[in-house]
């Protein structure tokens, strides 16, 4: 037997989710036959069958998360006695390698399911005997969310049944997957690193904006804005303390989906011209409602743009992926009456459309002034009339 195990599916991926099985065991399959799709880093990929030969036995199901170098699919070798179908049955089934674990427990209670273990799975520092211990490994609860009502903050095993019984009232965990586990990763390391701060402001866009493109109008002025504060168009090293300052602008756009959040890149999206860009923003959309999507449209982007707005809000504090080092933010337009003196006596109330804008960006790598001078720039081009 030939067990083939999960590649890397590009840049250390430390696993990937199931999408969909093209094969079955018992399938008599020919090398580059499409065999499987995998979801990871927001992009599907489609893996080939490495050989032509039977296969025995998948190790997974759709929906599953298999770890890159563990088992995916076995089989058969050249001239090796294939399982009958009574073997295959008698077989146990697969181990999922989800991250979840997924069964019964029987209770004095009745039966429950089980739940996913936390992330941290720490439990250093906690006190509890090993019963106690090996009852909370039996229903994969982790001591550490666990209040101790035993002596001297010890935790009993009345504590651990009752966070069981918690758990049962709440319902099943159901582990992210796909997309939202992705972007999950994204945001607690986000969380972890970035210093960020947030600007709020209002760009006037009363000159233009009834027949103009904001989203266009907006990558132009966060192009000129990068070419006066280019501290702000940068990765951040967090190891090296250092930052790189990239010249083109290969801009990521926030795109919302039911699936979860992507963010595909233009690249140098600073040489298009208006209709160009419009085509091209048309385009990424598109490939990704469709799922589409190559991973390479997916990474690389320089500073990010998300157009929230659309949906609900003025303002909000977006959240800044590393290694990038700022995200721009876009509310809902709005109306305001403001004074205006035209002359030495001519004055009047007149109607602005305002674009409230959301600047967050990462202190280790960015002033104050910098960010500031950043918006100022942005601010003043969406002002302009053309």
């Amino acid at each position: 037997m030939h067990i083939f195990k999960l590649p890397d599916l590009g840049e250390g991926l430390p696993d990937a989710e199931i999408v969909e099985w093209f094969i079955k065991p018992g399938d008599v399959v020919a090398a580059d036959q499409l065999m499987v799709s995998m979801e990871t880093a927001k992009a599907i990929v489609e893996i080939p069958c490495p050989e032509s030969a039977t296969v025995v036995k998948l190790y997974g199901q759709s929906g599953d998360i298999i770890h890159t170098g563990d088992p995916l699919v076995e089989f058969s070798e050249e001239g090796a006695v294939l399982p009958t179908k009574a073997d295959r049955k008698s077989q146990p089934e697969p181990v999922k390698a989800s991250t979840s674990v997924v069964g019964e427990l029987h209770t004095s209670e009745g039966k429950l399911k089980e739940t996913a273990q936390s992330v941290s799975g720490s439990s250093i520092g906690v006190k509890a005997t090993p019963a106690v211990r090996a009852l909370a490994h039996r229903y994969n609860i982790d001591l550490s969310i666990v209040t101790p009502s035993g002596a001297h903050s010890t935790i009993t095993a009345a504590d651990v049944e009752r966070v069981v019984k918690i758990f049962a009232d709440v319902g099943e965990l159901v582990p992210l997957k796909g997309v939202r586990r992705s972007m999950a990763k994204a945001m607690t390391q986000a969380h972890v690193e970035v210093v960020p701060v947030t600007i709020h402001d209002d760009a006037n866009i009363t000159a233009w904006f009834a027949q103009g493109d904001i989203t266009v109008r907006l990558v132009r002025a966060m192009a000129l804005a990068c070419e006066a504060e280019p501290s702000l168009n940068a990765w951040y090293d967090s190891h090296a303390i250092g930052r790189r300052i990239i010249k083109p602008m290969h801009l990521g756009l926030a795109v919302d989906t039911q699936d979860g959040l992507f963010v595909p890149v233009i690249r140098d999206a600073q040489s298009y011209t208006p209709q160009e860009l419009r085509d091209k923003i048309n385009t990424l959309k598109e490939l990704v409602s469709q799922r589409k999507i190559a991973a390479d449209d997916l990474r690389g982007n320089t500073i990010t743009l998300s157009n929230f707005g659309s949906m609900v809000g003025k303002y909000a504090n977006p959240i800044v992926i590393p290694p990038t080092v700022a995200i721009l933010g876009t509310g809902s337009l709005f109306q305001q009456l403001a004074y205006v003196k035209k002359g030495d006596h001519q004055s009047g109330i007149v109607e602005h459309t305002l674009l409230p804008l959301s600047l967050t960006f990462d202190h280790r790598s960015i002033t104050g002034g910098e960010a500031a001078r950043f918006l100022a720039v942005l601010m003043t081009d969406l002002a302009l009339d053309s």
